[in-house]
């Protein structure tokens, strides 16, 4: 987050964030009003997308610029051209929540999202982590159902090909025609001619 360390928006959005789905944040401290506060925004900007993926300190996947309500002269600073090119420059997401629902100021146009509210800016920023936790259980459900479901028709696909298929006996009987009808050919054979003499055996 890029905000004033103290007030009610950082509560506010730390608040909603841990009833909603629990995560780490980083908060770099900022003016969000007066003479250096453009300059402080856009550097805290700058310096979070400076942040090497997977460093000692990590890089966010995502950038709320948040500031509460106020007059247009409160405001300015997110109307700054350092601000509003910081925000359009940024490669990591960012959620403008500046200002009320009727405020809107420069950088909401730059930003990849506004956000009505500071605390609209938690709520589109996580999901409902027992929300999420329902619904994979529901998907998980599901899958398991769906598989179940292919199983048993792959088993039904079996059985059918099973029954599609010949007996055993069935298989057999024709190699068992075919050996007894030769078994009776040789059985016939001998009987015709007895007074053969049998392979290396002279007659005495």
């Amino acid at each position: 987050m890029v905000t004033s360390p103290g007030g009610a928006v950082i509560r506010d959005i730390l608040h909603r964030l841990a009833d909603r789905f629990p995560v780490h944040v980083l908060v770099w401290p900022v003016r969000v009003q007066g003479e250096t506060s453009a300059a402080e925004v856009a550097c805290a900007i700058h310096g979070f997308n400076a942040l090497e993926p997977g460093g000692q300190i990590p890089r966010p996947d995502l950038l709320i610029v948040a500031r509460g309500g106020g007059s247009l002269e409160d405001l300015w600073s997110f109307n700054e051209e350092i601000v509003v090119r910081a925000a359009s420059e940024s490669l990591i997401p960012l959620i403008s929540a500046v200002g009320h629902e009727t405020d809107w100021t420069l950088v909401d146009h730059a930003a990849d999202m506004r956000a009505p509210t500071p605390t609209a800016a938690a709520e589109l920023s996580v999901p409902v982590r027992s929300e999420l936790l329902a619904r994979l259980a529901d998907l998980d459900g599901r899958g398991r159902g769906a598989m179940l479901r292919l199983g048993q028709r792959r088993r039904g696909d079996l059985r059918a090909l099973a029954r599609a298929l010949p007996s055993g006996e069935a298989v057999l009987a024709g190699p068992r025609q075919r050996l007894g009808a030769g078994i009776q050919r040789i059985c016939s054979m001998a009987r015709r001619r007895p007074d053969r003499p049998r392979p290396g055996l002279g007659r005495s």
